[in-house]
C-alpha cells in the first residue's frame, strides 16, 4: 500500500477530526408518566457526528456544532424523539413514551452507548416482559420466551432425573450450553446439572432461567447472531440478556392461579389400531399453578436507587401416564394370575400408574438491583438473589414381578414384604441459586470505565424417596428397610472478573472503541450420597447397588475439580457515513486447561433512505467443555430397548479421560469452534410497521455429545472396572460430530389506533431451522472416531440415529407466532396462535428382536422406515382477558392451548413400554399437559 494511504487510514481511524465551531446542549430525558428519570438513554446529532448518553438522573450533556439542527433522543422500549436545536440550549426537559412493540432492536451486543436501537448490524429482539407477563398463564421464563420468540424454544422434560426441574432450552436449534445468559450485561453461570438422560439436549449444560423471578425482570434483550468475540464462551447460538426492573416509589405485583383441565386417551390397547382419535378420553384436573410476585423500588436523594422483588411458585405435579399393559404380579405355576390378585386385593391397573408429566416444584425467589452515586461521576452498581426450588418426580413404577423376579431374587422378595403392590421411587431435588454482582462505573478521562466482579452458586441436592437398595436386604431386614436416600449433590460456581473501557471519538460520522479483560474461575463439585444410596452389600447375588430410580454420588468420583481463563478483547465500530457503519472485534482466550482460543466478528449496517436497511456478519466463536462435562461422574439406572420391552440397566457416566475411556478409545476432550454467517434487512414502511428478516448459518466443529453405553466386551480390564463402579456400561462426554445450522427468521410487527381509544398491536414471528450432522459423500454422518473405537466393534454406542435425531429433527424445525393485542379504556385482549412444526423420531435400534445392533450402514436405511415417526406439526391457540378496576388493579382470565391440543400418540417401540407412554418424551413440541386456564390479579400502585 502507498505510505500516504497508509497514514491517511490510520489517521481515519484513531485520530479524532478538528471540531468546528460548537455549543453544549443539557437536558434531562425522563418517562412522560412516572417522571422517573431513564439513565442511559442515548442522545446523538441527527445526521450529524457525536453523541452522548444520560446519567443516573437522566441528564446529559452534548457539544455540537453550530450547523446541526436536530438531535435525536432514544431508550430501550421507548419512542425515539427528534429535538430541534433552537436558541434555547440547556436544561430541556424530555419525555419519552413507551414503546408496546414487541422487535425493537436495542444496544446488546455492542459497546456503543450512543448506538440507537435500529442501527445495529446484527438481529436483536427485545421483549418487554412487564407488559407480557400479566397477560399471559405462562409463569416462568422459559415457557414466556417460548411462545413470543419463535427462536428460542423449551420444552419440559419427563422420567429425565434432575432434567425434570430444571428445563432445557434451545436458540435457533442449538445447545442449551450454546447460549450465553448475561444479566444486566454480566456472565451468568451456568446449572450445576448436566442432562444425562435421553432427553433434549442430552449431554448439555444449561442456565437455570427459572431461578430468576419474573417479576423482577424489566425486558430480556434476545441478540440472535454469534458473539463470542464480543462475550466469550458459549455465545455461539446468540446471548440472553435480562435487564432488571429499576422503578422507584411504584409498588406492583400480581397474584395468579390456574390448572389443566384437559381429557386425553388414557388406554393404549383401545386406540393402539388407529393411533388416536377413537379411544374414550379421560377428563384429567392437575398440574395447578400458583404464583404471587411483589416489586417495589426506593428512590434516594441523591438518583441513587434500590428495586426489590420477591416470587413464590408453587406448581402440582401433572400426569398423562397410559394404562400398563404388562405383568403386574409374579406369576403363579408359570401363568399370569393379575386379574384375579386384583379382585381379591381390591386393586386395578390404575393401581399401578407412573407419574409422567411435570414435576412437582415449589420455590422462592429474591433479587435486588441497586445504583448508588458515589461522586464524581461514579456508581456503585448491585444486583443479586437468592432462589431456592425443592421438586419431587417419578421414575419407573417398580412393579410385584419386576421386584421379585431377576438376580437377587431372595431380596427383592424381603423387598416385595416391604412393597406388597411394588413401588414407585421418587426424585427430590433441593436447588439452591446464589448470585451476586458489584461494578464501579464512571469516567477515566474521557473514557467510559467499568471494575465489576460477578458471584454465582448453583447447588442441586438429590433425595430418594419411597425406595429401596435391593442389596440392602443382605444386612437388614424389611422390618427396618430403609425407603429413603440421601444421594448427593453437586455444585457449580463460576467469579467473574471485569475490566472495560469505551469511548465514542468524533471520527467522520462517529467512531466507537472499547477494550477490556476478563478473569474467570470455574469450580464444580460432586458430594457424595450416604453410603445406603450407592453400595453394593452383596455383590454375588447381582442385585441392582444404590436406591433404586437414582443410585447415589459415590466416593471415588467426589471431590472439586477448577479451572481459570482470561480473556483480552477489543473491538471497534466506525460510521463512515450517517448510512453506513461497520464493525470488528477480537478477543482472546487462554484457559488452564485446553489451551487458547482466538475469535472475531465483523459486521456491516448500511441504510436506505431511513426505511430500509440491509445488515450483515460474519464471526468465528468457540465454546469451552463445560467442568460438568469434563468431571461428571455417576452410575444411573437407564431403562432401555430388550427382548420383551424395558430393561434396567445400570450405566455409568466415566470422565472421558478415566482409564474406561483410555481403555476404548474415546478421544480427549476439547473445545467446540464455529463460524457465524449472517445477512439481513429491516425495514420500516411507514409509521407503525417494522419488518426484518434474517438468514443465518452457523458451522460447528468438534461438537460435545454423551455417547451411548459400551459394555465390557471381551476385555477382562473394562469388565472389571464397570463392575467396580456398580455399572453394566459405561458412557463418556466426546467430541464426536461437526453440524451445520441453516436457518431463517422473519419478524412482522404493526401498532395503530383508531380513533385513538381504539389501540391494536399485531405481531407475527416466524422461523425455519434446518440443522444436520455433517456427513459424507455417502451421505452418512462423519463420526469421529479413534481407530481403537473402530476396531472395537462398538462404534454404534459411540453414535447412533436417536443421536443424529436429537440434532437434527427432535425439536421443531419450524416455529411461528401471530399475537394479535387490542385496548380499549380499561379493556384489554390478547389473542395468540403459535405453530409447532414437524419433529421426527428416528429409532436406533435396526432390528426389534436386536435393539443393540447398530452397524454404520443402518444410517439412512430403508428398514428402518416402520421404526421411526413422524409428528405432525401442531397450532396452539392463547386468549386472555383483563380488565382494569379503579386506579390501581387489574383483573386477567385466559387459556393457554385453548382448543386443548396435544402431541401426536407415539409408535416408536422403545419408548411405549407397554402402554405406559402416551406422548414421547424423546422428541418435544409443545409438551403434552392440554388446556390451561388461569385467572390473575395484578396491581401496580404509585
Amino acid at each position: 500500500m502507498h505510505m500516504s494511504k497508509r497514514i491517511f487510514y490510520i489517521v481515519l481511524l484513531f485520530l479524532p477530526i478538528f471540531s468546528v465551531a460548537q455549543k453544549v446542549i443539557t437536558g434531562t430525558v425522563k418517562d412522560y408518566k412516572t417522571k422517573q428519570p431513564l439513565q442511559g438513554a442515548s442522545v446523538v446529532v441527527k445526521g450529524g457526528t457525536g453523541g452522548t448518553s444520560t446519567n443516573t438522573a437522566g441528564e446529559f450533556s452534548l457539544s455540537v456544532s453550530d450547523q446541526a439542527k436536530t438531535i435525536t433522543i432514544s431508550y430501550v422500549g421507548y419512542e425515539s424523539k427528534d429535538i430541534a436545536i433552537s436558541s434555547v440550549t440547556s436544561g430541556l426537559e424530555i419525555s419519552l413514551v413507551p414503546t408496546e412493540q414487541l422487535t425493537d432492536i436495542v444496544v446488546v451486543g455492542s459497546r456503543n452507548l450512543s448506538r440507537t436501537r435500529t442501527e445495529t448490524p446484527v438481529a436483536v429482539d427485545i421483549i418487554p416482559i412487564t407488559q407480557i407477563a400479566n397477560q399471559v398463564g405462562q409463569t416462568d421464563l422459559n415457557q414466556i420466551l417460548t411462545y413470543v420468540a419463535p427462536s428460542f424454544q423449551s420444552s419440559r422434560q419427563t422420567i429425565a432425573d434432575g432434567t425434570d426441574h430444571v428445563d432445557p432450552a434451545q436458540l435457533r436449534g442449538l445447545g442449551t450450553d450454546q447460549i450465553l445468559v448475561l444479566i444486566n450485561g454480566k456472565r451468568r453461570h451456568q446449572s450445576a446439572l448436566v442432562n444425562v438422560n435421553g432427553t433434549v439436549n442430552r449431554g448439555q449444560v444449561g442456565t437455570d432461567l427459572s431461578a430468576i423471578p419474573v417479576t423482577a425482570i424489566e425486558r430480556v434483550e434476545v441478540l440472535r447472531d454469534g458473539a463470542a468475540a464480543q462475550y466469550g464462551s458459549d455465545a455461539i447460538a446468540g446471548v440472553i440478556n435480562i435487564v432488571l426492573k429499576k422503578s422507584t416509589g411504584i409498588l406492583n405485583g400480581s397474584v395468579s392461579y390456574g390448572q389443566n383441565i384437559t381429557a386425553y386417551p388414557k388406554d393404549y390397547a383401545l386406540f393402539k389400531t388407529t393411533n388416536r382419535g377413537e379411544a374414550p378420553d379421560q377428563k384429567v384436573n392437575d398440574g395447578g399453578t400458583f404464583q404471587a410476585g411483589l416489586n417495589y423500588g426506593i428512590g434516594f436523594k441523591n438518583q441513587g436507587y434500590m428495586n426489590f422483588s420477591g416470587e413464590y411458585n408453587l406448581r402440582d405435579f401433572s400426569n398423562r401416564t397410559g394404562t400398563y399393559t404388562g405383568q403386574i404380579y409374579p406369576s403363579v405355576g408359570g401363568q399370569n394370575k393379575d386379574d384375579s390378585i386384583m379382585a381379591a386385593r381390591g386393586t386395578n391397573r390404575n393401581t399401578f400408574d407412573m407419574r409422567i408429566g411435570n414435576s412437582k416444584i415449589a420455590g422462592g425467589s429474591l433479587m435486588v438491583n441497586s445504583q448508588f452515586p458515589l461522586g464524581g461521576g461514579w456508581n456503585l452498581n448491585v444486583f443479586g438473589g437468592y432462589n431456592k426450588k425443592n421438586g419431587e418426580a417419578a421414575g419407573f413404577y417398580r412393579y410385584p414381578s419386576s421386584v421379585f423376579s431377576g438376580a437377587g431374587s431372595t431380596y427383592r422378595g424381603e423387598a416385595l414384604e416391604l412393597y406388597p403392590e411394588g413401588f414407585l421411587p421418587l426424585i427430590q431435588t433441593n436447588i439452591q441459586d446464589y448470585s451476586i454482582s458489584a461494578a464501579f462505573e464512571g469516567k477515566v478521562g474521557q473514557w467510559n470505565a467499568s471494575f465489576s466482579e460477578t458471584f454465582g452458586v448453583n447447588t442441586f441436592g438429590f433425595t430418594v424417596d419411597n425406595s429401596v437398595n435391593y442389596s440392602q436386604f443382605a444386612v437388614q431386614t424389611p422390618t427396618n428397610a430403609q425407603t429413603k436416600f440421601n444421594a448427593g449433590e453437586l455444585k457449580f460456581q463460576q467469579i467473574t472478573s471485569n475490566i472495560d473501557f469505551s469511548r465514542n471519538f468524533n471520527v467522520l460520522h462517529g467512531m466507537n472503541l472499547a477494550f477490556g479483560s476478563e478473569l474467570r474461575v470455574d469450580q464444580y463439585g460432586q458430594k457424595a450420597g450416604e453410603e445406603s444410596s450407592y453400595r453394593n452389600y452383596d455383590v454375588p447375588s447381582g442385585a441392582a447397588a444404590g436406591a433404586q430410580v437414582f443410585a447415589g454420588f459415590t466416593p471415588p468420583f467426589a471431590g472439586t475439580f477448577s479451572r481459570n481463563n482470561i480473556a483480552l478483547y477489543a473491538d471497534v465500530e466506525q460510521d463512515f457515513t450517517r448510512e453506513w457503519m461497520v464493525e470488528g472485534a477480537l478477543r482472546f482466550e487462554n484457559y488452564s486447561d485446553f489451551g487458547s482460543t482466538l475469535n472475531y466478528k465483523l459486521a456491516s449496517r448500511y441504510k436506505i433512505a431511513d426505511k430500509f436497511t440491509i445488515r450483515a456478519a460474519a464471526s468465528s466463536g468457540f465454546r469451552a467443555p463445560s467442568m460438568q462435562q469434563r468431571f461428571y461422574a455417576k452410575t444411573n439406572t437407564l431403562f432401555v430397548s430388550g427382548p420383551g420391552g424395558l430393561v434396567a440397566t445400570e450405566s455409568g457416566t466415566f470422565p472421558n479421560g478415566s482409564a474406561p475411556a483410555k481403555i476404548l478409545g474415546i478421544p480427549e476432550l476439547k473445545q467446540e469452534t464455529s463460524r457465524n454467517y449472517s445477512a439481513g434487512i429491516t425495514a420500516k414502511p411507514f409509521t407503525g410497521l417494522e419488518i426484518t428478516v434474517d438468514g443465518y448459518i452457523i458451522e460447528i466443529d468438534n461438537r460435545i455429545v454423551l455417547t451411548n453405553n459400551f459394555n465390557g466386551g471381551n476385555d477382562p480390564a473394562l469388565q472389571a472396572l464397570l463392575s467396580a463402579a456398580g455399572a453394566q456400561t459405561a458412557n463418556f462426554f466426546t467430541n464426536a460430530i461437526d453440524t451445520r445450522n441453516k436457518g431463517i427468521e422473519a419478524v412482522v410487527n404493526y401498532s395503530f389506533n383508531i380513533a385513538r381509544e381504539h389501540k391494536f398491536r399485531f405481531t407475527a414471528a416466524a422461523t425455519f431451522i434446518k440443522n444436520e450432522v455433517r456427513k459424507g459423500a455417502d451421505g452418512k454422518p462423519i463420526i469421529k472416531a479413534s481407530q481403537v473405537l473402530i476396531n472395537s466393534g462398538q462404534l454404534g454406542n459411540y453414535f447412533n440415529r436417536e443421536d443424529q435425531s436429537r440434532i437434527e429433527v427432535a425439536n421443531p424445525q419450524s416455529k411461528a407466532s401471530f399475537m394479535l393485542n387490542y385496548k380499549f379504556k380499561k379493556l384489554g385482549v390478547m389473542l395468540r396462535t403459535a405453530y409447532f412444526g414437524k419433529v421426527t423420531y428416528l429409532d436406533p435400534s435396526i432390528n426389534p428382536a436386536n435393539p443393540g445392533a447398530f452397524p454404520m450402514n443402518a444410517f439412512n436405511n430403508n428398514q428402518r422406515e416402520t421404526l421411526d415417526q413422524e409428528f405432525a406439526p401442531k397450532t396452539v391457540t392463547d386468549i386472555s382477558v383483563s380488565y382494569e378496576i379503579g386506579k390501581f388493579f387489574t383483573v386477567t382470565a385466559g387459556a393457554n392451548n385453548l382448543f386443548d391440543e396435544y402431541q401426536d400418540l407415539h409408535k416408536h417401540s422403545s419408548n411405549m413400554s407397554l402402554g405406559r407412554f402416551m406422548y414421547s418424551r424423546r422428541v418435544q413440541q409443545m409438551g403434552f399437559n392440554g388446556r390451561f386456564v388461569f385467572a390473575r390479579v395484578s396491581f401496580n400502585i404509585k
